[in-house]
Protein backbone atom coordinates (compact mmCIF):
# COMPACT_ATOMS: atom_id res chain seq x y z
CA UNK A 1 0.00 0.00 0.00
CA UNK A 2 1.26 3.12 -0.68
CA UNK A 3 1.55 5.95 1.78
CA UNK A 4 -1.25 8.06 0.10
CA UNK A 5 -3.46 5.02 -0.16
CA UNK A 6 -2.97 4.35 3.68
CA UNK A 7 -3.86 8.31 4.28
CA UNK A 8 -6.96 7.61 2.10
CA UNK A 9 -7.69 4.42 4.08
CA UNK A 10 -7.47 6.28 7.47
CA UNK A 11 -9.70 9.05 6.12
CA UNK A 12 -12.36 7.01 5.16
CA UNK A 13 -12.72 5.09 9.05
CA UNK A 14 -13.52 6.60 12.19
CA UNK A 15 -10.44 7.63 14.23
CA UNK A 16 -12.05 4.74 16.63
CA UNK A 17 -15.06 3.41 17.70
CA UNK A 18 -14.34 4.28 21.33
CA UNK A 19 -14.82 0.94 22.87
CA UNK A 20 -11.95 -1.35 24.11
CA UNK A 21 -10.71 -3.65 21.30
CA UNK A 22 -13.92 -3.04 19.28
CA UNK A 23 -11.78 -2.27 16.40
CA UNK A 24 -9.53 -5.07 16.57
CA UNK A 25 -12.67 -7.51 16.07
CA UNK A 26 -13.96 -5.12 13.68
CA UNK A 27 -11.13 -5.38 11.50
CA UNK A 28 -9.58 -1.83 11.87
CA UNK A 29 -12.60 0.09 13.10
CA UNK A 30 -15.97 1.72 10.90
CA UNK A 31 -15.47 3.16 7.72
CA UNK A 32 -17.18 6.38 7.17
CA UNK A 33 -20.38 6.11 5.48
CA UNK A 34 -21.42 2.58 6.22
CA UNK A 35 -24.16 1.17 7.55
CA UNK A 36 -23.64 -0.67 11.27
CA UNK A 37 -26.01 -2.83 12.50
CA UNK A 38 -26.07 -3.51 16.37
CA UNK A 39 -28.34 -6.52 17.10
CA UNK A 40 -29.26 -7.99 20.44
CA UNK A 41 -31.84 -9.51 22.86
CA UNK A 42 -33.08 -6.56 25.66
CA UNK A 43 -30.47 -5.78 28.37
CA UNK A 44 -27.39 -7.01 25.78
CA UNK A 45 -25.89 -3.83 25.87
CA UNK A 46 -26.73 -2.45 22.26
CA UNK A 47 -27.98 1.21 23.48
CA UNK A 48 -24.87 1.82 25.59
CA UNK A 49 -22.28 0.83 22.87
CA UNK A 50 -24.01 2.72 19.60
CA UNK A 51 -23.87 5.54 22.11
CA UNK A 52 -20.36 5.39 23.25
CA UNK A 53 -19.76 5.18 19.40
CA UNK A 54 -21.64 8.41 19.40
CA UNK A 55 -19.76 10.56 21.78
CA UNK A 56 -16.40 9.45 21.56
CA UNK A 57 -16.80 11.15 17.97
CA UNK A 58 -18.46 13.77 18.79
CA UNK A 59 -15.33 14.65 21.29
CA UNK A 60 -13.33 13.99 17.98
CA UNK A 61 -15.26 17.00 16.65
CA UNK A 62 -17.67 15.09 14.36
CA UNK A 63 -21.64 15.75 14.67
CA UNK A 64 -23.57 13.48 15.47
CA UNK A 65 -27.87 13.25 15.52
CA UNK A 66 -29.59 10.47 17.68
CA UNK A 67 -32.90 9.22 16.74
CA UNK A 68 -35.11 7.56 18.79
CA UNK A 69 -38.32 5.27 17.52
CA UNK A 70 -40.11 3.04 19.48
CA UNK A 71 -37.66 1.85 22.09
CA UNK A 72 -37.90 4.59 25.00
CA UNK A 73 -38.11 8.56 24.59
CA UNK A 74 -35.55 11.13 24.04
CA UNK A 75 -35.41 12.17 27.47
CA UNK A 76 -35.19 8.50 28.77
CA UNK A 77 -32.70 7.65 26.90
CA UNK A 78 -30.51 11.07 27.93
CA UNK A 79 -30.81 9.79 31.57
CA UNK A 80 -30.05 6.22 30.93
CA UNK A 81 -26.57 7.83 29.00
CA UNK A 82 -25.92 10.06 32.52
CA UNK A 83 -24.64 6.87 34.04
CA UNK A 84 -21.65 6.58 31.78
CA UNK A 85 -18.09 8.26 31.86
CA UNK A 86 -18.54 8.40 28.35
CA UNK A 87 -21.50 10.94 28.28
CA UNK A 88 -21.02 14.79 27.52
CA UNK A 89 -24.01 17.13 29.06
CA UNK A 90 -21.96 19.83 26.76
CA UNK A 91 -22.09 18.13 23.62
CA UNK A 92 -26.14 17.94 23.78
CA UNK A 93 -27.57 20.35 21.68
CA UNK A 94 -23.99 21.18 19.97
CA UNK A 95 -22.40 18.16 18.53
CA UNK A 96 -24.67 15.78 19.33
CA UNK A 97 -28.34 16.74 18.62
CA UNK A 98 -31.28 14.37 19.62
CA UNK A 99 -34.44 13.83 17.55
CA UNK A 100 -37.87 11.91 18.24
CA UNK A 101 -39.28 9.66 15.33
CA UNK A 102 -42.28 9.07 17.57
CA UNK A 103 -44.64 11.42 15.65
CA UNK A 104 -43.82 11.30 12.26
CA UNK A 105 -43.95 6.97 12.37
CA UNK A 106 -47.28 7.22 12.34
CA UNK A 107 -46.92 8.81 8.31
CA UNK A 108 -45.18 5.73 7.22
CA UNK A 109 -41.61 4.66 6.57
CA UNK A 110 -41.26 7.29 3.29
CA UNK A 111 -42.25 10.04 5.29
CA UNK A 112 -39.76 8.57 8.14
CA UNK A 113 -36.99 8.04 5.42
CA UNK A 114 -37.41 11.79 4.68
CA UNK A 115 -37.60 13.89 7.50
CA UNK A 116 -34.15 11.89 8.53
CA UNK A 117 -32.62 12.36 5.28
CA UNK A 118 -33.76 16.34 5.67
CA UNK A 119 -32.40 16.15 9.37
CA UNK A 120 -29.39 14.66 8.38
CA UNK A 121 -28.39 17.47 6.03
CA UNK A 122 -29.65 20.20 8.44
CA UNK A 123 -26.96 19.18 10.72
CA UNK A 124 -24.25 18.04 8.59
CA UNK A 125 -24.20 14.91 10.51
CA UNK A 126 -21.46 12.68 10.45
CA UNK A 127 -23.09 9.97 12.31
CA UNK A 128 -26.20 8.54 12.53
CA UNK A 129 -27.51 6.77 15.71
CA UNK A 130 -31.19 5.22 14.98
CA UNK A 131 -32.07 3.35 18.24
CA UNK A 132 -34.83 0.69 18.29
CA UNK A 133 -35.60 -0.20 14.97
CA UNK A 134 -37.12 -3.10 16.05
CA UNK A 135 -40.34 -0.17 17.02
CA UNK A 136 -40.11 0.56 12.83
CA UNK A 137 -41.33 -2.85 11.62
CA UNK A 138 -44.70 -1.99 13.20
CA UNK A 139 -44.95 0.74 10.97
CA UNK A 140 -45.64 -0.98 7.77
CA UNK A 141 -46.36 -4.90 8.29
CA UNK A 142 -44.70 -5.69 4.64
CA UNK A 143 -41.04 -7.12 5.50
CA UNK A 144 -40.31 -5.84 1.94
CA UNK A 145 -41.06 -2.24 3.03
CA UNK A 146 -38.44 -2.44 5.97
CA UNK A 147 -36.27 -3.50 4.42
CA UNK A 148 -36.01 -1.14 1.52
CA UNK A 149 -36.25 1.48 4.23
CA UNK A 150 -33.45 0.60 5.40
CA UNK A 151 -31.25 0.37 2.25
CA UNK A 152 -32.76 3.48 0.40
CA UNK A 153 -31.78 4.84 4.20
CA UNK A 154 -28.60 3.76 4.22
CA UNK A 155 -27.47 4.47 0.77
CA UNK A 156 -28.83 8.09 0.36
CA UNK A 157 -26.67 8.56 3.57
CA UNK A 158 -23.77 6.83 2.57
CA UNK A 159 -23.32 9.63 0.01
CA UNK A 160 -22.99 12.14 2.37
CA UNK A 161 -20.07 10.49 3.30
CA UNK A 162 -22.56 9.51 6.77
CA UNK A 163 -22.35 6.87 9.27
CA UNK A 164 -25.46 5.35 10.02
CA UNK A 165 -25.68 3.03 13.17
CA UNK A 166 -29.08 1.30 13.75
CA UNK A 167 -29.94 -0.72 16.83
CA UNK A 168 -32.26 -3.15 16.99
CA UNK A 169 -33.62 -5.87 19.54
CA UNK A 170 -33.55 -9.27 18.18
CA UNK A 171 -31.60 -12.21 18.37
CA UNK A 172 -28.77 -11.90 16.00
CA UNK A 173 -28.86 -15.17 14.94
CA UNK A 174 -32.83 -14.57 14.37
CA UNK A 175 -33.86 -15.69 10.31
CA UNK A 176 -36.98 -13.73 10.53
CA UNK A 177 -34.57 -10.75 10.94
CA UNK A 178 -32.34 -11.64 7.77
CA UNK A 179 -33.84 -9.93 4.95
CA UNK A 180 -32.88 -6.47 6.82
CA UNK A 181 -29.42 -7.83 7.68
CA UNK A 182 -28.59 -8.14 3.46
CA UNK A 183 -28.55 -3.94 3.66
CA UNK A 184 -25.96 -3.95 6.37
CA UNK A 185 -22.07 -3.38 5.67
CA UNK A 186 -21.40 -4.40 9.15
CA UNK A 187 -23.12 -6.54 12.09
CA UNK A 188 -22.77 -6.90 15.39
CA UNK A 189 -23.91 -9.14 17.19
CA UNK A 190 -24.85 -9.00 21.37
CA UNK A 191 -25.23 -12.05 22.85
CA UNK A 192 -26.44 -12.31 26.76
CA UNK A 193 -27.27 -15.33 28.66
CA UNK A 194 -27.69 -16.94 32.15
CA UNK A 195 -24.60 -19.55 32.80
CA UNK A 196 -25.92 -20.92 35.80
CA UNK A 197 -26.41 -17.92 38.14
CA UNK A 198 -23.30 -16.05 35.88
CA UNK A 199 -24.94 -13.24 33.70
CA UNK A 200 -22.40 -13.75 30.52
CA UNK A 201 -22.22 -10.70 27.92
CA UNK A 202 -20.57 -11.52 24.57
CA UNK A 203 -20.24 -10.08 21.14
CA UNK A 204 -19.55 -11.33 17.48
CA UNK A 205 -18.95 -9.67 14.67
CA UNK A 206 -21.68 -11.13 11.84
CA UNK A 207 -20.73 -9.57 8.68
CA UNK A 208 -18.03 -6.89 7.73
CA UNK A 209 -18.11 -5.78 4.23
CA UNK A 210 -15.06 -4.04 3.79
CA UNK A 211 -12.88 -5.72 6.58
CA UNK A 212 -11.21 -8.41 7.88
CA UNK A 213 -12.60 -9.22 11.34
CA UNK A 214 -11.69 -11.53 14.00
CA UNK A 215 -14.13 -14.56 14.25
CA UNK A 216 -16.05 -16.17 17.18
CA UNK A 217 -17.87 -15.03 20.39
CA UNK A 218 -15.50 -12.02 22.35
CA UNK A 219 -16.59 -11.20 26.00
CA UNK A 220 -18.01 -8.00 26.51
CA UNK A 221 -18.76 -5.66 29.79
CA UNK A 222 -20.68 -3.05 30.45
CA UNK A 223 -19.08 -0.71 33.34
CA UNK A 224 -19.35 2.66 34.54
CA UNK A 225 -17.01 3.33 31.19
CA UNK A 226 -19.49 1.91 28.99
CA UNK A 227 -18.72 -1.32 27.06
CA UNK A 228 -15.76 -3.10 26.77
CA UNK A 229 -14.51 -6.21 24.56
CA UNK A 230 -11.87 -9.06 25.29
CA UNK A 231 -11.46 -10.49 22.33
CA UNK A 232 -11.39 -14.37 22.29
CA UNK A 233 -7.39 -15.42 23.21
CA UNK A 234 -7.82 -18.36 21.07
CA UNK A 235 -8.70 -16.09 17.94
CA UNK A 236 -6.49 -12.96 19.19
CA UNK A 237 -3.09 -15.03 19.35
CA UNK A 238 -3.91 -16.38 15.66
CA UNK A 239 -4.43 -13.40 14.51
CA UNK A 240 -1.20 -11.99 15.74
CA UNK A 241 0.85 -14.64 14.98
CA UNK A 242 -0.85 -16.41 11.83
CA UNK A 243 -1.98 -13.76 10.35
CA UNK A 244 -0.26 -10.79 8.02
CA UNK A 245 1.29 -13.21 5.46
CA UNK A 246 1.51 -16.36 7.19
CA UNK A 247 2.56 -19.16 5.20
CA UNK A 248 -0.34 -21.98 3.68
CA UNK A 249 0.65 -24.92 2.36
CA UNK A 250 -1.64 -27.75 1.19
CA UNK A 251 -4.89 -25.77 2.15
CA UNK A 252 -3.85 -24.99 5.86
CA UNK A 253 -2.06 -22.66 7.51
CA UNK A 254 1.55 -23.33 8.87
CA UNK A 255 2.20 -21.54 12.37
CA UNK A 256 5.38 -19.05 11.89
CA UNK A 257 8.85 -20.35 13.41
CA UNK A 258 8.79 -18.17 17.17
CA UNK A 259 13.00 -18.00 17.65
CA UNK A 260 13.84 -19.73 21.03
CA UNK A 261 17.13 -19.21 22.18
CA UNK A 262 19.84 -21.36 21.99
CA UNK A 263 19.15 -23.73 25.15
CA UNK A 264 22.55 -24.85 25.58
CA UNK A 265 23.88 -20.67 26.30
CA UNK A 266 20.78 -19.02 27.60
CA UNK A 267 18.86 -20.16 31.12
CA UNK A 268 16.49 -19.09 33.41
CA UNK A 269 18.09 -20.01 36.83
CA UNK A 270 16.87 -20.75 39.91
CA UNK A 271 19.75 -19.91 42.25
CA UNK A 272 19.38 -23.12 44.08
CA UNK A 273 22.54 -24.54 42.83
CA UNK A 274 21.55 -28.55 42.85
CA UNK A 275 18.08 -27.31 41.75
CA UNK A 276 20.40 -25.93 38.23
CA UNK A 277 22.91 -28.46 37.75
CA UNK A 278 19.94 -30.59 37.72
CA UNK A 279 18.20 -28.67 34.97
CA UNK A 280 21.77 -28.36 33.77
CA UNK A 281 22.08 -24.94 34.35
CA UNK A 282 18.24 -23.64 34.83
CA UNK A 283 15.07 -23.80 32.71
CA UNK A 284 15.72 -23.18 28.98
CA UNK A 285 14.45 -20.05 27.75
CA UNK A 286 10.93 -19.07 26.07
CA UNK A 287 9.86 -22.25 27.02
CA UNK A 288 6.77 -23.11 29.68
CA UNK A 289 7.34 -25.51 33.02
CA UNK A 290 4.24 -27.13 34.83
CA UNK A 291 5.39 -27.08 38.05
CA UNK A 292 2.76 -29.39 39.79
CA UNK A 293 2.51 -31.08 43.48
CA UNK A 294 0.12 -32.00 46.16
CA UNK A 295 -0.80 -28.98 48.64
CA UNK A 296 2.16 -27.87 50.85
CA UNK A 297 5.10 -29.56 49.00
CA UNK A 298 6.85 -25.81 48.63
CA UNK A 299 5.91 -25.00 45.12
CA UNK A 300 5.11 -21.29 45.62
CA UNK A 301 8.17 -21.14 47.46
CA UNK A 302 9.50 -22.43 44.95
CA UNK A 303 8.11 -19.94 42.81
CA UNK A 304 9.41 -17.10 44.34
CA UNK A 305 13.36 -18.18 44.56
CA UNK A 306 12.42 -18.61 40.33
CA UNK A 307 11.37 -14.50 40.75
CA UNK A 308 13.68 -13.50 43.04
CA UNK A 309 16.80 -15.24 40.53
CA UNK A 310 15.52 -13.41 38.03
CA UNK A 311 15.23 -10.12 39.86
CA UNK A 312 19.00 -10.41 40.05
CA UNK A 313 19.64 -11.22 37.14
CA UNK A 314 18.27 -7.48 35.87
CA UNK A 315 14.83 -9.15 34.39
CA UNK A 316 11.71 -8.30 34.99
CA UNK A 317 9.01 -10.60 36.33
CA UNK A 318 5.20 -10.87 36.24
CA UNK A 319 3.61 -12.57 38.72
CA UNK A 320 -0.08 -13.91 38.27
CA UNK A 321 -1.55 -14.80 41.73
CA UNK A 322 -4.95 -16.42 42.50
CA UNK A 323 -4.44 -17.86 45.77
CA UNK A 324 -3.05 -14.84 47.84
CA UNK A 325 -3.00 -11.69 48.48
CA UNK A 326 0.32 -9.12 48.17
CA UNK A 327 0.72 -8.86 51.63
CA UNK A 328 -0.20 -12.88 52.06
CA UNK A 329 3.12 -13.51 49.83
CA UNK A 330 5.03 -11.00 51.61
CA UNK A 331 4.04 -12.80 55.16
CA UNK A 332 4.35 -16.65 53.39
CA UNK A 333 8.07 -15.53 52.45
CA UNK A 334 9.01 -13.67 55.64
CA UNK A 335 10.06 -15.97 57.78
CA UNK A 336 12.48 -17.54 55.14
CA UNK A 337 16.25 -16.63 53.99
CA UNK A 338 14.78 -14.27 50.50
CA UNK A 339 11.86 -12.42 52.67
CA UNK A 340 13.18 -9.22 52.87
CA UNK A 341 14.17 -9.45 49.12
CA UNK A 342 10.64 -10.41 48.21
CA UNK A 343 8.93 -7.77 50.65
CA UNK A 344 10.91 -4.85 48.61
CA UNK A 345 10.59 -6.09 45.24
CA UNK A 346 6.80 -6.46 45.98
CA UNK A 347 6.58 -3.08 47.62
CA UNK A 348 8.27 -1.26 44.88
CA UNK A 349 6.85 -3.08 41.81
CA UNK A 350 10.07 -1.85 39.75
CA UNK A 351 10.65 -5.86 38.91
CA UNK A 352 8.37 -7.84 40.20
CA UNK A 353 5.01 -7.07 39.08
CA UNK A 354 2.20 -8.63 41.29
CA UNK A 355 -1.21 -9.22 39.60
CA UNK A 356 -3.71 -10.16 41.74
CA UNK A 357 -6.57 -12.00 40.34
CA UNK A 358 -9.16 -13.02 43.37
CA UNK A 359 -10.17 -17.26 41.91
CA UNK A 360 -13.98 -15.69 41.48
CA UNK A 361 -15.78 -16.05 38.08
CA UNK A 362 -12.84 -16.23 36.18
CA UNK A 363 -13.42 -14.91 32.51
CA UNK A 364 -10.48 -16.29 30.91
CA UNK A 365 -10.28 -13.97 27.78
CA UNK A 366 -10.30 -10.79 30.09
CA UNK A 367 -7.59 -12.89 32.22
CA UNK A 368 -5.67 -13.51 28.89
CA UNK A 369 -5.96 -9.43 27.66
CA UNK A 370 -4.98 -8.16 31.44
CA UNK A 371 -2.12 -10.93 31.59
CA UNK A 372 -0.58 -10.06 27.76
CA UNK A 373 -0.88 -6.43 28.02
CA UNK A 374 0.97 -6.73 31.59
CA UNK A 375 3.83 -8.58 29.61
CA UNK A 376 4.03 -6.31 26.20
CA UNK A 377 4.17 -3.28 28.80
CA UNK A 378 6.86 -4.43 30.98
CA UNK A 379 8.71 -6.18 28.71
CA UNK A 380 8.87 -8.91 31.13
CA UNK A 381 11.09 -11.60 30.56
CA UNK A 382 9.46 -14.30 33.24
CA UNK A 383 6.14 -15.47 34.22
CA UNK A 384 4.70 -16.97 37.13
CA UNK A 385 1.10 -18.42 37.33
CA UNK A 386 -0.11 -19.68 41.04
CA UNK A 387 -2.13 -21.31 40.19
CA UNK A 388 -2.96 -22.15 36.83
CA UNK A 389 -5.81 -24.65 37.65
CA UNK A 390 -8.09 -21.28 38.61
CA UNK A 391 -7.31 -20.30 34.65
CA UNK A 392 -8.33 -23.74 33.52
CA UNK A 393 -11.40 -23.70 35.63
CA UNK A 394 -12.90 -20.64 34.41
CA UNK A 395 -12.04 -21.82 30.74
CA UNK A 396 -13.97 -24.86 31.66
CA UNK A 397 -16.82 -22.78 33.12
CA UNK A 398 -16.84 -20.70 30.64
CA UNK A 399 -19.56 -22.00 28.71
CA UNK A 400 -17.46 -24.34 26.50
CA UNK A 401 -15.12 -27.17 28.01
CA UNK A 402 -13.53 -28.09 24.62
CA UNK A 403 -12.34 -24.83 24.74
CA UNK A 404 -9.40 -25.55 27.34
CA UNK A 405 -6.46 -27.10 25.31
CA UNK A 406 -7.07 -24.56 22.42
CA UNK A 407 -6.83 -21.49 25.08
CA UNK A 408 -3.78 -22.92 26.64
CA UNK A 409 -1.94 -23.78 23.49
CA UNK A 410 -3.05 -20.34 22.81
CA UNK A 411 -1.53 -18.88 25.93
CA UNK A 412 1.49 -20.79 25.78
CA UNK A 413 2.47 -19.39 21.99
CA UNK A 414 1.60 -15.75 23.00
CA UNK A 415 3.99 -16.19 25.99
CA UNK A 416 6.69 -17.73 23.68
CA UNK A 417 6.20 -15.50 21.03
CA UNK A 418 7.45 -12.32 23.92
CA UNK A 419 10.42 -14.61 24.88
CA UNK A 420 8.77 -15.35 28.36
CA UNK A 421 9.78 -17.73 30.47
CA UNK A 422 7.14 -19.24 31.97
CA UNK A 423 6.75 -21.42 35.43
CA UNK A 424 2.84 -22.78 35.86
CA UNK A 425 2.32 -24.15 39.39
CA UNK A 426 -0.65 -26.69 39.75
CA UNK A 427 -1.74 -29.05 42.31
CA UNK A 428 -1.92 -32.81 41.65
CA UNK A 429 -4.54 -34.44 43.68
CA UNK A 430 -2.60 -37.78 44.08
CA UNK A 431 0.86 -37.79 46.49
CA UNK A 432 2.90 -40.64 44.19
CA UNK A 433 4.82 -40.38 41.32
CA UNK A 434 3.98 -43.88 40.57
CA UNK A 435 0.20 -43.32 40.68
CA UNK A 436 0.41 -40.08 38.66
CA UNK A 437 -0.33 -39.75 34.86
CA UNK A 438 0.05 -36.25 33.26
CA UNK A 439 -1.10 -38.23 29.98
CA UNK A 440 -4.52 -36.69 30.40
CA UNK A 441 -3.17 -33.22 31.86
CA UNK A 442 -3.51 -30.66 28.75
CA UNK A 443 -0.89 -28.37 30.11
CA UNK A 444 1.48 -31.44 30.91
CA UNK A 445 1.33 -32.11 27.35
CA UNK A 446 1.50 -28.90 25.79
CA UNK A 447 4.38 -27.51 28.34
CA UNK A 448 8.13 -28.44 27.31
CA UNK A 449 9.12 -29.03 30.60
CA UNK A 450 7.37 -30.86 33.55
CA UNK A 451 8.55 -30.71 37.57
CA UNK A 452 6.81 -32.30 40.35
CA UNK A 453 7.28 -31.51 43.86
CA UNK A 454 5.92 -34.02 46.79
CA UNK A 455 5.67 -34.95 50.37
CA UNK A 456 6.28 -38.69 50.99
CA UNK A 457 6.40 -40.64 54.33
CA UNK A 458 9.30 -42.53 55.24
CA UNK A 459 11.02 -44.17 57.93
CA UNK A 460 8.39 -42.07 60.35
CA UNK A 461 8.89 -39.04 59.21
CA UNK A 462 7.62 -36.32 55.82
CA UNK A 463 10.51 -36.49 52.87
CA UNK A 464 10.50 -33.70 50.24
CA UNK A 465 10.98 -34.68 46.97
CA UNK A 466 11.70 -33.18 43.54
CA UNK A 467 12.13 -34.57 40.31
CA UNK A 468 11.92 -33.43 36.46
CA UNK A 469 9.47 -35.25 34.14
CA UNK A 470 10.39 -33.85 31.29
CA UNK A 471 13.26 -30.87 29.15
CA UNK A 472 12.01 -31.06 26.18
CA UNK A 473 15.28 -28.92 24.92
CA UNK A 474 18.02 -30.07 27.08
CA UNK A 475 19.88 -32.98 29.02
CA UNK A 476 19.10 -32.86 32.72
CA UNK A 477 19.15 -34.81 35.59
CA UNK A 478 16.23 -37.68 36.02
CA UNK A 479 17.14 -38.45 40.09
CA UNK A 480 15.09 -37.80 42.41
CA UNK A 481 16.26 -35.11 45.10
CA UNK A 482 15.31 -34.63 48.13
CA UNK A 483 15.00 -30.66 49.56
CA UNK A 484 14.35 -29.14 52.73
CA UNK A 485 12.46 -26.11 53.87
CA UNK A 486 13.16 -24.16 57.45
CA UNK A 487 13.16 -20.80 58.52
CA UNK A 488 16.57 -20.56 59.01
CA UNK A 489 17.87 -21.81 55.14
CA UNK A 490 15.14 -21.64 52.84
CA UNK A 491 14.69 -23.90 50.25
CA UNK A 492 17.47 -25.91 50.24
CA UNK A 493 18.48 -29.09 47.55
CA UNK A 494 20.11 -31.70 49.08
CA UNK A 495 22.54 -33.27 47.10
CA UNK A 496 22.12 -37.22 46.71
CA UNK A 497 24.62 -38.11 49.37
CA UNK A 498 22.78 -35.08 52.02
CA UNK A 499 20.12 -37.54 52.16
CA UNK A 500 20.02 -39.98 55.21
CA UNK A 501 20.86 -43.83 54.38
CA UNK A 502 18.50 -45.67 51.93
CA UNK A 503 16.10 -42.72 52.34
CA UNK A 504 15.93 -42.14 48.11
CA UNK A 505 15.88 -46.02 47.39
CA UNK A 506 13.46 -46.29 50.23
CA UNK A 507 10.94 -44.04 48.45
CA UNK A 508 11.65 -45.20 45.33
CA UNK A 509 10.76 -49.03 46.45
CA UNK A 510 7.60 -47.50 48.48
CA UNK A 511 6.33 -46.20 44.88
CA UNK A 512 7.41 -49.05 42.76
CA UNK A 513 5.40 -50.91 45.45
CA UNK A 514 2.44 -48.31 45.43
CA UNK A 515 2.16 -49.34 41.78
CA UNK A 516 3.19 -52.97 40.83
CA UNK A 517 1.94 -54.14 44.45
CA UNK A 518 5.04 -56.50 44.08
CA UNK A 519 6.25 -57.79 47.54
CA UNK A 520 8.19 -54.69 49.40
CA UNK A 521 11.70 -56.17 50.05
CA UNK A 522 13.17 -56.31 53.18
CA UNK A 523 14.52 -53.50 54.53
CA UNK A 524 17.18 -52.09 57.16
CA UNK A 525 16.36 -49.85 59.49
CA UNK A 526 16.76 -46.18 58.38
CA UNK A 527 15.74 -43.93 61.65
CA UNK A 528 19.01 -42.48 62.56
CA UNK A 529 19.53 -41.62 58.84
CA UNK A 530 16.40 -40.50 58.62
CA UNK A 531 16.33 -38.62 61.16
Amino acid sequence: MSPSDALVSQRERLDTTGVLHLDEIMGGGLPRGSLLLVMGLPGSGKTTLASQIAFTAARGGMRVLVLTALSESTGKLIEHLRAFTFFDQDLIGGPVQFLSLQGVLAQGLQATSKVILDEARRVRADIILLDGFRGMRSVDTEPQAVREFLYELGTALSTLQTTTIVTSETDPRDPTFFPETTTADFILGLHYTLLGVRQVRAIEVVKARTSSPMPGLHAMVLSQDGASVYPQLEERVALELLGGGAAIQGGSRVTPEVAIPDPSVSRATFDLPELDAMLAGGLPRATCTLLAGSLGTGKTLLALYYALAGIRAGERVVFLGFRESRAQLALAAKSFDIGPDIARALQSEEDLVFLEMPPIKVNPDILGDRLLAELDRTGAQRLIVDSIAELERGVVRSGDPQRLEDYLAALLLAVRSRQVTALMLKETDKALAATLDFSSDALSVLAENVMLMQQVPFGGELHRILSIIKLRFSEHDPSVREFRIRASDGLQMLRQLESGPGVLEGIADDQEFATTRRPRPARKSTSQGAS
